[in-house]
């Protein structure tokens, strides 16, 4: 070999060795080596491919040297093996009658079939096989004529066939899996199928390559594998149906839907599974998927096993083969429930966010706004443009913003949340006054956390808590006090009457008659009944007075510092009359009864359970007993209000035949020790009882409305004994009249004085009118001008019962106050002897300075006596009468008393 070899062929079974032996020859250093394992072919591959030389450890027969030697003569051959092909040793058969049928035809056939056949004999030794079989093994079919087939198998393969051949029937085929290694080196699996041929006592096999087909197989269930597992890792319900609607499949979730296993599932229709009419609605899906050939999807309810609906959302489709024919059907089923949930609540919740009446706002952890509701846009005046991407410090008041932000992060960081105060300009410049919220949340780590700020609009709030106020402590359909504003205003009422040690009565009414109201005519009409009643319960009650409706048909008046027991019986005798018989309200005729109990503190009771009770035992025995309108709880006092309501038809008539008579008391300027006027009482001679004094009918001709034509009377007939004084030359000063409110209350009371004065012929100078001082701070615009124009007259005013209040202070500059009558609370009511004489210094010191007398009645023995007379404050008690005297005895005592 002169020149280099490049292309090597080699034919046999050493391949390592020869690879090992060829770069030895510096010749064979860089050759390409082609490798084969029988020299079928070996003619068509020369003939393709250029070699250089050619190398040949299998027997190969002289013809076919040969014609190579012919056709390749630069070709370099070596033959290693000294056999030749057709020249092996001949194997002796025992079984002739095998070998005889195989004929030189089939031996010739056996090569163009491409299966790998042997023939073998019933010992194991194979007779003829094709190439197709030999190459597997790396030789030709002529080198494994003879040989045992176990020898070419794997052990495994071996035991196993020896083991089938030894069991099986003769005339039964046998059917054998086995894993071959060719002779390059590769695994195969063939599937082997011998069968018998009796006639000629050899066997016939075949081998079939399956290795691609297990493969694949192998890939299909690897895939069929992996599909199972990621089916029933999911939560979604998925199974399959066949054309009858039948389950043939399903995953681990649908097995929880239905309770049951996918084996129990198979085969099974939905009747068989669920309650019929979701059976029905399931089937009526599947007719249309596979009928119709197309997909279904929609949202439906599906009752688990367990008895929970769920909203699952469901599709079908339907499973075609190759030509596109409907085999069944697929379906996957969602669980959106909780999506659905999900998705209701945020719908709600925004509708709540754009329909809050609190300004929300929301902003990324900077402090820029990226979304506001229309509330916050209202009450900042600004569009949604100009807010968005603004940081929200730019709204905040310049004198405390710092702090405000810095107060938000620190309650944000420790509690996730802030609350407070705060002031906000407006897109106008105002500064809004708000309640603020700040809420934090939080996304995870991406450290992307919003803010939401709720504003609450401060001034709205406050509407909003005054109307609550409202309506806590007040019927709303009547506008009257409710029971909780009655038990809070009569705990406080009863802690005054403590204080001032006065009484109170509470008055309990029940009016019925409004049920037949709503009858005919509807519970509206009732109810604008009800506020009639209402109306008309507040006119009679006076402003102080407190009245609540405790229930349906049934309400309570309250009456504080009352004076005696007539004062509320008056009133229960008012609303009587108001609500009895048939009344007219709203133009609707309505039949009523009253029925009224009444309680007195602290005589019969002193906290609110005990006299509102007792008030309500009182009205129930009215209920039952009619001899009188009302009934007081002390039954005694419901006998002596019957009286007084005879004593007020009595005082009517008295005052028609002139009953009444006017006496005359002494009053003493106590710093002069002398008459500065006489005082005029009534008396009332009864025909049955004898002369009664004020104290038992004016509280009544007061309460009655006759107070003003009983003072009238007065008026006159001391305007009448002022002249005939005069007329006489005695020297009275002035004379003193009481004048009460319901008389100042009178629009005709300036008239009918001056009409007094003209038929007696008395002038105004002569008279002067003791008024409680109270009275000067009324609002009632009457009282106010009636005394400014009793002033105007020149008739003089004496305030009555100083030192009870400051208001008559004020208008001591507009009206003609002559005079002070020291109040008797004032000197008896101060506890400890330093601060009366303290409190009677000031009086003095106060109408020295205003030029005003301060006046007295007769004072009795009082422990401050010594006081008095140091100040000589008063004259000698001898001189002073002790009772009011008739108009002869008071001319007599005047004259006995000239003033100096």
């Amino acid at each position: 070999m002169s020149s280099q070899i490049s292309k090597v062929l080699y034919i046999g079974n050493n391949v390592q060795l020869v690879k090992a032996l060829l770069p030895i020859n510096a010749a064979f250093g860089a050759a390409n080596l082609t490798h084969c394992h029988c020299v079928n072919g070996l003619e068509e591959m020369l003939q393709e491919q250029y070699f250089d030389y050619f190398i040949c450890e299998v027997p190969i027969s002289g013809g076919l040297k040969e014609r190579i030697k012919q056709l390749y003569p630069v070709l370099e051959c070596i033959y290693l093996s000294s056999q030749q092909e057709g020249n092996a040793t001949s194997v002796c058969f025992n079984d002739a009658k095998a070998k005889d049928c195989i004929s030189d035809e089939i031996k010739s056939t056996l090569n163009c079939i491409s299966i790998p056949i042997y023939y073998k004999s019933n010992d194991g030794l194979i007779i003829a096989c094709n190439s197709y079989f030999s190459n597997i093994f790396g030789d030709t079919p002529d080198n494994l004529v003879g040989k045992q087939l176990q020898s070419l198998l794997p052990c495994t393969v071996e035991a196993q066939l020896t083991q089938e051949n030894e069991t099986r029937k003769s005339t039964q085929p046998l059917v054998l899996e086995c894993n071959l290694t060719e002779c390059c080196g590769d695994q195969r699996e063939f599937l082997l199928r011998e069968e018998v041929d009796l006639d000629c006592n050899m066997r016939v096999g075949m081998l079939f390559d399956i290795s691609e087909m297990k493969a694949a197989k192998a890939e299909v269930e690897k895939e069929r594998v992996m599909l199972r597992a990621t089916a029933d890792l999911s939560q979604d319900l998925i199974f399959f149906k066949d054309l009858d609607s039948r389950f043939i499949g399903c995953n681990k979730q649908f097995e929880k839907f239905v309770g049951c296993s996918e084996a129990e599932i198979i085969g099974k229709a939905d009747d068989e599974l669920f309650e019929i009419n979701q059976a029905r609605m399931c089937q009526a899906q599947d007719a249309q998927v596979m009928s119709n050939n197309e997909s279904y999807a929609s949202n439906e309810y599906l009752t688990y096993n367990n008895g929970e609906k769920h909203f699952i959302f469901m599709q079908k489709v339907p499973l075609r083969d190759k030509s596109g024919q409907v085999q069944g059907l697929f379906a996957i089923g969602r669980d959106i429930t909780e999506k659905s949930m999900i998705e209701k609540q945020l719908r709600l919740t925004n509708v709540v966010f754009e329909n809050s009446r609190d300004g929300i706002l929301v902003t990324d952890n900077t402090g820029l706004v990226i979304t506001a509701n229309d509330a916050c846009f209202s009450v900042s005046g600004y569009s949604k443009e100009e807010l968005i991407n603004v940081n929200i410090t730019s709204f905040a008041d310049g004198f405390d913003s710092c702090t405000l932000f810095d107060d938000i992060e620190v309650g944000l960081k420790k509690e996730g949340k802030w609350q407070g105060n705060v002031r906000f300009y407006t897109k106008m410049g105002y500064l809004g006054y708000f309640w603020l919220e700040v809420n934090e949340v939080k996304h995870g780590d991406d450290n992307m956390n919003n803010r939401v700020f709720i504003f609450t609009d401060l001034t709205q709030n406050k509407d909003y808590e005054a109307k609550i106020q409202y309506l806590s402590k007040h019927d709303s359909l009547t506008g009257l006090n409710n029971r909780i504003a009655l038990f809070t205003h009569l705990e406080k009422a009863i802690a005054r009457a403590n204080h001032k040690q006065t009484a109170i009565g509470v008055l309990h009414i029940e009016i019925k008659g409004i049920k037949a109201v709503n009858e005919r005519y509807g519970h509206n009409k009732g109810d604008v009944i009800f506020r009639g009643i209402a109306k008309r319960l507040k006119e009679l009650a006076s402003d102080k007075d407190i009245i609540a409706r405790v229930s349906d048909d049934q309400f309570a008046l309250v009456i504080e510092e009352l004076e005696n027991e007539q004062v509320v019986a008056l009133i229960a005798r008012q609303i009587a009359q108001q609500f009895s018989g048939t009344v007219t309200m709203e133009g609707i005729a309505v039949n009523l009864t009253t029925s009224i109990g009444i309680s007195i503190c602290p005589d019969d009771g002193s906290d609110v359970d005990s006299i509102l009770t007792n008030a309500e035992n009182a009205m129930y025995r009215s209920k039952n007993d009619k001899s009188s309108a009302y009934h007081f709880y002390t039954n005694e006092l419901t006998i002596n209000s019957t009286h007084q309501l005879a004593l007020e038809n009595e005082l009517k008539l008295a005052l028609t035949e002139d009953q009444f008579d006017v006496y005359y008391q002494p009053q003493y300027d106590l710093n002069k020790r002398q008459i500065v006027a006489v005082e005029c009482v009534f008396r009332w001679h009864h025909p049955e009882h004898g002369t009664l004094l004020p104290e038992r009918f004016l509280m009544l001709a007061e309460q009655s409305g006759l107070m003003a034509e009983l003072g009238l009377n007065m008026f006159t007939k001391a305007a009448q004994q002022a002249m005939k004084w005069h007329n006489a030359g005695i020297n009275f000063g002035r004379i003193a009249l009481n004048l009460s409110k319901s008389e100042l209350s009178q629009l005709s009371l300036i008239a009918s004085i001056q009409k007094i004065f003209l038929d007696t012929g008395a002038k105004a100078g002569w008279f002067e009118f003791e008024i409680e001082e109270s009275l000067f701070s009324n609002d009632l615009y009457t009282i106010q001008d009636n005394l400014l124009n009793l002033s105007r007259l020149g008739i003089s005013f004496t305030v009555d019962g100083f030192g009870a209040e400051r208001s008559v202070l004020y208008s001591i500059d507009k009206l003609n106050i002559d005079k002070f009558k020291i109040s008797k609370h004032f000197i008896q009511g101060v506890p400890g002897y330093l601060a009366g004489e303290a409190m009677l210094k000031s009086v003095f010191v106060l109408a020295h300075s205003l030029g005003i007398d301060v006046v007295g009645d007769t004072i009795e023995s009082d422990p401050r006596e010594q006081l008095i007379n140091e100040h000589q404050f008063i004259s000698d008690k001898n001189q002073s009468p002790k009772e009011a005297m008739t108009a002869s005895e008071a001319t007599f005592y005047l004259r006995c008393h000239k003033r100096k």
